[in-house]
């Protein structure tokens, strides 16, 4: 019983502690030159704020993207040719070659 009694006591010592400092400071505050100077003051009446409208973006839907059609194998690699490929090259080369010739 020890313990718990002296947990009692101490209560009861901060309790009357506590009040004794509470009077003390009421009357501070009572003889203070300031709180009898010190009118209360009528409040003033809010100004009432206009609200702002918020501005709702537009939502933007994407535009779907064109998609390209899918390839055929004579798009990629052209149309099957059934004779060898001849070298326009070498033909161009040779054709002048002749029509220069009579010339000289």
């Amino acid at each position: 019983m020890g313990k718990q009694y002296n947990k009692v006591l101490k209560r009861r010592r901060r309790a009357a502690y506590m009040a004794k400092r509470k009077l003390a400071l009421r009357e501070l505050v009572k003889d203070s030159p300031k709180a009898k100077t010190t009118k209360t003051k009528a409040a003033k009446p809010k100004v009432a704020r206009k609200t702002v409208a918020v501005k709702k973006e537009k939502v933007v839907e994407p535009e779907p993207e064109v998609v390209a059609e899918k390839a055929n194998p004579t798009d990629v690699l052209g149309p099957e040719a059934t004779e060898p490929p001849v070298n326009e090259s070498k033909t161009a080369e040779t054709k002048e070659k002749s029509e220069e010739s009579p010339e000289n």
